[in-house]
């Protein structure tokens, strides 16, 4: 059977993700005119590409025929992957993606001294998500000499081991060559998927929001707006019933929007049905003037059995990171401090209203989430005009 699983590769800036994504599928996520100019990953990007399973020597290839020993190979993962962006000022776009993934690869350049502080921030992302399918590739090997790559695998060694990542691969590769990118699909390919997710509520998280209409598209030949993003779990089926939260801002309140799934598009083709692991756009019956320029991004689709807790105002359980609160913020987390929080795909500021031992009160500006109890909040704090990620917390109310 074959599994859908989403992978992120996350690092920081100009360590060569995007290059490496584009060996792995070849194709590029950088389709915004904006990010091809500056070369850079500002929105998240997406690609794809299938891992298959040799029927001979069980290695794991990128096509249907095993690049290890020749012989025919089964399809075995469908697999979507984030491109996440590494600049500082792009942090909480990262954390917007992190929700939907069950594994990641972590880009490290040999050419700078390990970690840097957004490989840092992206690990420590990755561990308060709770995603355990982690490899490294070590880039950029081929800009210095062997001396500098031994010294810097060392130092990967020892900022994963400091991290609780004791025994995580370490694959150097050289991208544009292909060379040990074989070596890496091995890893991908030993990555597990939680199945139990397929069997819960849907729980959708719009990470982007399409018009696909052309200008002057006659009112009776126009498409409905378009979602993409995933599962977080549970399903969703073309003729599914659906709930948009928060939905749109209509007289100074927010309302919900109800509406219909008409078509699910992933990487792959036309789906029926779609669950966790799959990068999707659903089509809908919903006036596309609404999902025109991302404007439903950090939403959250649910079926109308199944609605989530919508407040402004929520309680986290909180925990600190220890050294960042010590070292960068230099005091602790202070009632009336506005804060940012990332919760499923949203993004949203808010006020601290309590703060008692472990537990922190937040009241939201200006805006309604949509949550579940138990779901994961993260913090980030002002530094010098730029959020920081602070810690995170449990919802608890």
């Amino acid at each position: 059977m074959v599994e859908d699983i989403i992978i992120d590769v996350v690092g920081s800036f100009a360590d060569g993700k995007t290059t490496l994504v584009r060996a792995l599928a070849n194709e590029s996520t950088l389709r915004h005119s904006e990010e091809r100019k500056r070369g850079i990953t500002i929105r998240l990007g997406y690609a794809h590409f299938f891992i298959c399973k040799c029927n001979k020597c069980g290695a794991f290839s990128r096509n249907e025929k095993c690049e290890t020993c020749g012989q025919k190979a089964t399809p075995h993962f469908r697999v979507s992957i984030i491109d996440s962006p590494g600049h500082r000022t792009l942090m909480t776009i990262m954390l917007g993606g992190a929700s939907l993934v069950s594994g990641a690869v972590l880009v490290i350049a040999a050419n700078q001294k390990c970690p840097q502080p957004q490989t840092e921030e992206h690990l420590e992302a990755i561990k308060i998500i709770g995603v355990k399918n982690l490899v490294v590739a070590q880039t950029k090997v081929d800009l210095v000499g062997a001396e500098r790559a031994r010294q810097n695998y060392k130092e990967i060694k020892e900022f994963l081991s400091k991290n609780g990542f004791n025994d995580m691969k370490i694959i150097p590769v050289f991208s544009i060559n292909d060379i040990n990118i074989i070596e890496l699909i091995q890893e991908i390919g030993k990555f597990t998927v939680d199945e139990e997710k397929s069997n819960e509520k849907p729980e959708m998280l719009v990470v982007r929001s399409f018009d696909v209409n052309k200008p002057g598209t006659e009112i009776s030949k126009l498409s409905g707006g378009v979602l993409g993003g995933g599962l977080k779990e549970g399903e969703l089926g073309v003729g599914d019933k659906v709930t948009i939260y928060p939905g749109i801002f209509i007289k100074n309140s927010w309302k919900p929007v109800n509406t219909e799934i008409i078509q699910i598009q992933s990487e792959f083709g036309q789906e029926q049905k779609a669950g966790p692991g799959l990068t999707i756009g659903v089509k809908t019956k919903l006036d596309p003037s609404l999902s025109r320029r991302d404007s439903l991004a950090g939403s959250l689709v649910t079926s109308n059995e199944a609605p989530p807790n919508f407040k402004n105002k929520i309680a986290i359980t909180y925990s600190p990171l220890a050294e960042k609160e010590k070292n960068v913020f230099k005091k602790q987390l202070q009632k009336n401090e506005v804060v940012l929080l990332n919760v499923l795909a949203a993004k949203v500021l808010g006020t601290v209203s309590s703060v008692s031992n472990d537990k922190v009160g937040i009241t939201l500006n200006n805006s309604y989430l949509p949550y579940y109890t138990g779901d994961k909040a993260i913090i980030s704090r002002k530094v010098e005009n730029v959020w920081v990620l602070a810690g995170s917390g449990t919802i608890y109310d």
